[in-house]
């Protein structure tokens, strides 16, 4: 009967230890969010008005069409919306891979 609770606390601490592995990369994803988050705060009121997250998205949007535009006629075509796709999946790999 002595062995359950340690037992117990065996099983607590291998449950909690892939939380506690990961604390460098937790930190980083912090510090990467607080930086997309001050470069939208164009006013540096700490926070994001609806006018701040809409230019952040109209600038994100040029860049896909800048890079996905191929023929420059401001469209996107179902092949140019294929390649968006397969970048974003690329992107989203990338990401879980380093959560890994």
């Amino acid at each position: 009967m002595k062995k359950f609770p340690l037992l117990i606390l065996l099983l607590t601490f291998f449950i909690a230890l892939p939380s506690y592995a990961n604390q460098a990369n937790e930190k980083n994803k912090f510090v990467k969010m607080r930086k997309r988050f001050e470069k939208i705060d164009k006013n540096s009121d700490g926070l994001l008005s609806k006018e701040e997250m809409i230019e952040a998205h109209r600038n994100h949007i040029d860049k896909l069409f800048l890079k996905f535009d191929k023929n420059g006629d401001k469209k996107l075509s179902k092949k140019e919306l294929r390649a968006v796709k397969q970048e974003m999946k690329k992107k989203i790999d990338k990401v879980r891979n380093e959560g890994k």
